[in-house]
């Protein structure tokens, strides 16, 4: 296998700088001139390679979303067959899941979403992917469930996940978290 292009190493180091920056500054704080000083280029190298400002918010979100559905997958490919969705439901619940690198990265972008379009709509993009992931898995889980009902409960337990997530990260208790997991297994179970 030979090596891997300049053009795709350099935006990864790129990307990389702009996930730093981000989790440092907050995205309205951080600056195109501050990525390229991070990932130690100059600020041309992140237009040739990446683009402008609104390029690199939505390659670097992209990024993001791969991110999270990929540690999702693994999480849920190490448990056994049968036990597909209950390690999915473990997992999008544990501490693992809500200290990932990517969680806190969307932490950071949610702030900007109330005002900014662009990173509303990547930030849309990412908890849509998640909704119908949960829904995708219900779905195996529960084949006969009605679709608005199970649409509902998979939006129901992303906002009980997230949120708990969230309110880990603004300094409660971690362990209060699995008392939203037990509410959604409820919800799951009235399916």
């Amino acid at each position: 296998m030979g090596r891997k292009s300049l053009k795709d190493e350099k935006t990864n180091i790129i990307l990389d700088a702009f996930e730093r920056c981000i989790e440092m500054k907050g995205l309205q704080s951080t600056t195109l001139d501050n990525i390229a000083e991070e990932a130690g280029m100059a600020r041309r190298m992140i237009r040739h390679y990446v683009g402008n400002r609104n390029d690199l918010i939505d390659v670097g979100v992209d990024r993001i979303l791969k991110k999270f559905d990929t540690a999702i997958q693994e999480a849920i490919e190490r448990g056994d067959q049968n036990e597909r969705f209950d390690t999915a439901v473990d997992y999008i619940f544990s501490e693992e899941f809500n200290s990932l690198p990517a969680t806190k990265l969307v932490a950071a972008l949610l702030p900007v979403s109330l005002y900014d379009s662009q990173v509303q709509k990547a930030i849309k993009s990412l908890y849509d992917s998640f909704h119908l992931g949960l829904d995708n898995e219900l779905e195996k889980h529960l084949p006969s469930t009605d679709k608005s009902k199970r649409l509902q409960v998979a939006y129901s337990v992303m906002c009980l996940s997230f949120g708990g997530g969230w309110m880990r990260n603004i300094g409660f208790d971690p362990k209060l978290n699995e008392k939203n997991k037990q509410i959604a297994l409820e919800l799951i179970r009235s399916l």
